[in-house]
């Protein structure tokens, strides 16, 4: 087995101390000559870490050969138990499982149980149709955000490399898997500005901004996050966009014919001739032949006007229309619902973000 250590220049643009003491994280990432610890092998597994006084420091475990693993998991557990997080991309469902199972295999204790996890695919997975990616892996990732590599290999295609290092001791091969690890790494604390995505959906939202046009409402929030790319997305709503702290929804106007209906059917009389539901409080004083028993369909009344989405539950005594029975999206009068008030804003944002699926229902 070999040591690898190195000092890195890393930048981080994300507010590393609101989430702990940055030198209690360590950033991981392992190499593997295969999906499963049962047939598998760990190669290498790299480390980043920051200190007051030494900066970010990259260590880097590797197995000269098949008999090299289990003094490879030793001497890194003994490491990372000085750390209270680990930091990884996707390493819940990957690197972590397969490091216990080799420990497991071994009989080797390990120090993950005692340590919190952050995983950054985790993270922000539940936004990833908001992200204009195909897919979420970290190089896709790093490439949204601007970060780009000198290595271009996957994991996968490094696993034929491995086997040929083994064989010729080939330095050059033992570069390309270190700097493959290596780059995994160094772009990890960079990868921290996700989260701000994260905390822009989940904070509270400020109203800072309103403006009214003849085509639409827009309301600009003021959130948690800082973000370090603009994104943007169309919903069923309306147009969300969001750049460095300033989240900005606009909402466009529908205008027509829209239907209201009574959820109580039963005690409603249909007046075909006019169209429209009425009590049958009101309706006993209609002629007989003027009406009939209204339906869940025909319980309606209809109003011409303009109207706005809306992505939640109506506040209480707004009246709810819809442009087609059962529709897919409900509406409110537009001069009753006030978006301009910052409490109705604010309220219409955070139903707006959970309808899109950027907050949790809950």
């Amino acid at each position: 087995m070999q040591i690898f250590e190195k000092p890195e220049a890393v930048i981080v643009s994300y507010p590393f101390r609101s989430l702990g003491d940055p030198d209690q994280f360590l950033f991981f990432d392992i190499e593997t000559t295969g999906l499963g610890a049962w047939n598998a092998q760990v190669y290498l597994i790299g480390a980043l870490n920051h200190s007051a006084d030494a900066g970010w420091v990259l260590r880097q475990w590797f197995a000269d050969g098949m008999t090299d693993e289990s003094e490879l998991l030793r001497s890194f557990f003994d490491y990372a138990k000085g750390f209270r997080t680990l930091v990884h991309y996707n390493g819940d469902s990957f690197d972590i499982p397969f490091l216990l199972n080799c420990a497991a295999q071994y009989r080797i204790p390990h120090p993950f149980s005692g340590m919190n996890s952050l995983d950054l695919y985790r993270a922000v997975r539940p936004y990833r149709n908001f992200f204009p990616t195909e897919r979420m892996n970290q190089k896709s990732m790093e490439r949204f955000l601007g970060m780009f590599r000198t290595d271009r290999y996957t994991g996968g295609e490094l696993i034929s490399v491995y086997h040929s290092y083994t064989a010729s001791r080939s330095t050059a091969l033992l570069q390309q898997l270190l700097l493959h690890n290596e780059e995994d790494l160094t772009a990890l604390p960079g990868l921290l500005s996700l989260l701000a995505y994260r905390d822009t959906f989940l904070g509270t939202l400020k109203l800072t901004g309103f403006q009214n046009a003849d085509d639409a409402v827009t309301m600009e929030f003021i959130g948690k996050g800082r973000v370090p790319v603009p994104v943007s997305k169309t919903t069923l709503y309306g147009e969300l966009s969001l750049s460095e702290d300033l989240l900005r929804l606009r909402i466009p106007y529908h205008t027509g014919t829209f239907t209201h209906y009574f959820e109580n059917y039963r005690d409603y009389y249909y007046l075909p001739l006019e169209d429209r539901a009425v009590h049958k409080s009101l309706g006993e004083f209609v002629d007989r032949s003027a009406r009939v028993r209204a339906t869940a369909r025909t319980a309606c009344v209809r109003k011409e006007g303009r109207f706005l989405p809306l992505p939640g539950a109506a506040p209480e005594g707004l009246t709810v229309f819809q442009e087609e029975y059962r529709g897919a999206v409900r509406y409110a009068d537009a001069g009753e619902i006030r978006l301009d008030l910052p409490a109705n804003a604010e309220a219409y944002a955070e139903a707006f973000l959970r309808a899109a699926g950027l907050r949790d229902s809950g």
